[in-house]
């Protein structure tokens, strides 16, 4: 039998164990579903692409780039946790509190009728064109790199809910990784493909 100090030091360190294993779990999961740079970096490739396609003036594709990295951002304000939710204030909190992760905002229809929208609010304002652009190829940068996750997104949303996933490249691995270096460099030619 054991006596009570044993027992309270067995308890202890059973409670200890179970406590590691639950947090690791919670670190994996926060691992494999939070973003870090990648989108960001990925945002403003697809703006700085968008800009040169499109050959705006250089004021024009500043903005572009500046709306694409904002844009890669934009589809993570329905996580608690992400950096966009937490730098964004009221706007975060209760867009992070009533929609799901990986929900409404990350699907392309609603990017699509968004954007459509504002152009059409804004029709003699090429800078706000620029701005709105950058922005949409922004955001579909974000949604195209959470489908070569295992997580995937709902693409087809309203037709079907079901997420659909390309790859299973992990969130804060190697892949990521380079997949955030090559956009940023991609975004730095084009950059300067633009400005010389």
């Amino acid at each position: 039998m054991f006596n009570s100090s044993t027992r309270e030091a067995h308890n202890g360190l059973l409670l200890f164990f179970c406590y590691n294993q639950s947090d690791a779990r919670h670190h994996r999961k926060e691992r494999f579903i939070l973003v870090g740079k990648t989108h960001l970096c990925a945002g403003v490739c697809a703006g700085t692409a968008f800009a040169l396609w499109a050959d705006l003036p250089l004021a024009q594709a500043g903005i572009a780039a500046a709306a694409g990295l904002i844009g890669g951002v934009i589809p993570d304000l329905d996580h608690r946790k992400s950096k966009v939710t937490q730098k964004t204030g009221l706007l975060g909190f209760f867009s992070s509190h009533l929609l799901k992760h990986r929900g409404i905002l990350h699907t392309p229809i609603i990017y699509i009728i968004l954007s459509a929208i504002l152009t059409l609010s804004f029709e003699d304002s090429p800078m706000i064109h620029a701005a709105i652009f950058g922005a949409f190829v922004g955001e579909l940068s974000h949604l195209f790199l959470d489908m070569l996750n295992p997580s995937g997104i709902p693409l087809l949303w309203p037709i079907t809910r079901k997420r659909i996933s390309l790859l299973p490249i992990q969130t804060g691995g190697k892949m990521d990784r380079a997949i955030g270096v090559l956009a940023l460099c991609l975004a730095a030619w084009f950059a300067f493909q633009i400005l010389f």
